[in-house]
């Protein structure tokens, strides 16, 4: 049998990853204007966390999102249509 005094214990790292990581959420929500809890449970139902970025790697992924979305729209054109001009028709009633 289990021994039901033995209750899980965090180690100390384990305690500090949780509260960075809570100060994180709540800082992007701040950033992106949302609610902390609703971006916690986005990042909880994709996997993901967030963690410090000490050597600016997003500055860098940005960059290359920027990039890809411009390659996806490399050669589309905007294209004007002309307004029909019924003034000059000859459908009217005579």
């Amino acid at each position: 049998m289990s021994d039901k005094q033995n209750k899980f214990k965090p180690s100390q790292g384990f305690v500090i990853a949780v509260i960075q990581n809570a100060q994180a959420i709540r800082v992007v929500a701040e950033a992106l204007e949302t609610f902390p809890e609703t971006l916690g449970e986005a990042l909880e139902k994709t996997g993901f966390q967030l963690i410090a970025d000490p050597f600016d790697l997003t500055a860098d992924a940005t960059k290359l999102i920027i990039a890809q979305e411009k390659q996806k729209t490399q050669g589309i054109r905007l294209v004007k249509e002309e307004a029909t001009d019924d003034t000059g028709s000859d459908t009217a009633a005579d």
